[in-house]
Order: C-alpha cells, then sequence, then structure tokens
C-alpha cells in the first residue's frame, strides 16, 4: 500500500539514527536555480537562500532514492539542511529531524530498516499534479489507516 511501490527507497542502515544526526549528503549535478532543468525528479534546491540546484538525475548518490512521506501514512524523518564539509564546500545535507511533527510524542531518531521519508514540498507535488489541487492527491493521511479500498477514486 505504499505510493511508491515498484520503485526504489531508502532505508536506514543504522542500529539507530539520532534526532539531528547528519545521514549523507544528496549528490548530483550543481547548477544556479534559474538554471535547474524543470522537469527532472530529482532536483534539490539549497543554499542560504536556496539559490543552488543540485541535480542527481544524470548522476548522483543513493540519497536520489529518499521518497516523499505523501500518502505513506507517516511523517517526515529526515530533511535537507544546508551545510559546509570540513573545506568549507556547500553540501546538502540529510538529517534526521529534530522533531517529526508536533503531533508525534516521543520521536527518538529513526530504527534500523525503517524507511527515510523527506517532503519534498508543495511546489514539487503542485507542478505534477493536474490543477495544482494537493488536497485531493494527499489521500491517506499521517498515522492514519488506509481509506477502505486503498485510494479513493
Amino acid at each position: 500500500d505504499h505510493p511508491a511501490y515498484g520503485v526504489f527507497g531508502l532505508y536506514c542502515a543504522l542500529a539507530h539514527a539520532k534526532p539531528g544526526q547528519w545521514l549523507l549528503d544528496y549528490v548530483g549535478r550543481v547548477t544556479l536555480g534559474e538554471d535547474q532543468n524543470k522537469k527532472s525528479d530529482y532536483v534539490s534546491d539549497f543554499g542560504e537562500h536556496s539559490e543552488l540546484a543540485c541535480d542527481a538525475n544524470v548522476w548522483g548518490n543513493e540519497a536520489r532514492f529518499l521518497n516523499d512521506f505523501r500518502n505513506t501514512g507517516q511523517y517526515p524523518n529526515v530533511e535537507f539542511n544546508f551545510r559546509r564539509d570540513k573545506n568549507g564546500e556547500f553540501r546538502q545535507g540529510v538529517y534526521v529531524k529534530e522533531v517529526k511533527e508536533a503531533k508525534e510524542k516521543g520521536f527518538d531518531g529513526i530504527k534500523q530498516d525503517e524507511e527515510l521519508l523527506v517532503s519534498y514540498g508543495k511546489s514539487y507535488w503542485r507542478s505534477r499534479v493536474d490543477g495544482g489541487d494537493l488536497t485531493e492527491f494527499v489521500w491517506r493521511l499521517p498515522n492514519q489507516p488506509m481509506p477502505p479500498g486503498g485510494k479513493p477514486n
């Protein structure tokens, strides 16, 4: 009942990834934001003011297999954060969220074999959903069971 059934995902290999912990970087071709490939499904904006874009469509690393949390019945457990490496170079880091959601109490990180889920952002989905209506698109709410009969018609 996963919306990405049949495609890849990324799972935690660590015994326990703690809130705020850096996991890996999102790697790809870096361009200025205005020069990004608007049709790529693997672009992540980053930088101090989202002025850069990292596109893992042609080449990247395993971070390109992060799935969006929408319609999984779960909240996102990782997020992208701008960082600089030890040489001062810009990186788009993937971090365990400090707090999953205010509604979820006692978040203690990610356990081994748990899927890493991020929020792609509403702008990503608006450009891919006919008419841009995300209310109809999000049919399985976090911490709710699958609707009877699966996805509504």
